[in-house]
């Protein structure tokens, strides 16, 4: 029988337990795919209750990504998520419409230690395949000590600027946050072509010598001799001698000529991603009589 993980629980299930300060509620919001398509949108939050924090998100996928199922939902790990700067909406860039179809149905029972090992394979490709003591582990520290469940990388920036600007209410002070963009490269496989093989029959005409044998009748003429016998009288007579002689009899066989062996063999190369990435850096000026103290580089106190 399987065993359960009993730490991890919808947050609605937790009494007394809401979203924290200055983390946006997702549930309600978009999921987008990295298609673009929008996939479903956020159910619920399930919470590690042994760390307060969330792991999961529970998506409910769109009626035409049922596959059969109604009401399909799936569990995304939270760090694998992101949110959008700007508008209420979650992004999966690196799952597309038809890999969210593969990922194993959350049927809202209470998760097993199998169920989550195996939806941790389907983002963490590195993650050791399942055996006795691997699954032991599934629901240990070091489990959850992985990008994949690191909420801070959902939230980001959404939760810092919520954070700062509560910080700057009433105190005089105004905070500008500086942002910039990298690059994250992932792989999947897409269909490269096929290799079809036909077999056609050809026609070849062949000749061959072969020697054939057939009788012919010899007839020799000779003189009668004294001391032959004198049986010899005068009527008709015949005499039948049989002729034979060799006919050629052909016959066609299918014989092996030689076989093919097709297999495929993985072949890796190099190849060179680019992108061209933001980053924002602060210009600061001064206007009349202002002096600048603190944490500024050389460059802009020259300014």
């Amino acid at each position: 029988m399987a065993e359960m993980n009993d730490r991890i629980v919808p947050l609605e299930e937790m009494d007394d337990f809401e979203v924290a300060d200055g983390d946006p509620d997702v549930r309600g919001w978009n999921v987008i795919a990295s298609d673009g398509r929008t996939i479903g949108e956020v159910d619920q939050l399930l919470v590690d209750t042994a760390a307060l924090r969330v792991r999961y998100l529970d998506v409910d996928l769109s009626d035409d990504l049922d596959e059969g199922e109604p009401d399909r939902h799936i569990l995304i790990p939270i760090g694998y998520a992101r949110l959008d700067e700007d508008d209420d909406q979650v992004y999966v860039d690196q799952l597309s419409t038809d890999q969210i179809r593969t990922l194993p149905a959350y049927s809202h029972e209470p998760i097993t230690r199998d169920y989550e090992t195996d939806l941790r394979q389907r983002f963490d490709t590195g993650f050791p395949a399942t055996s006795e003591g691997q699954t032991a582990a599934a629901t240990g520290e070091d489990f959850y000590a992985h990008d994949l469940y690191d909420e801070d990388r959902f939230y980001g920036s959404r939760r810092s600027n919520t954070e700062e600007r509560q910080r700057g209410e009433g105190s005089g002070e105004r905070h500008v946050m500086l942002s910039r963009e990298e690059l994250s490269v992932g792989k999947r496989e897409v269909p490269a072509g096929e290799v079809e093989i036909d077999k056609e029959v050809e026609t070849r005409h062949v000749r061959r010598e072969v020697p054939v044998e057939h009788e012919e009748v010899v007839v020799e003429r000779r003189p009668a001799t004294p001391g032959m016998s004198a049986e010899a009288r005068i009527e008709g007579d015949e005499v039948h001698i049989p002729v034979t002689e060799e006919e050629i009899v052909t016959e066609k066989r299918v014989v092996p000529r030689e076989e093919l062996v097709v297999r495929k063999r993985g072949v890796e190369q190099n190849e060179t991603v680019e992108a061209d990435l933001r980053e924002e850096r602060a210009d600061i000026r001064r206007e009349g009589d202002v002096r600048l103290s603190g944490d500024i580089r050389e460059d802009e106190r020259r300014r």
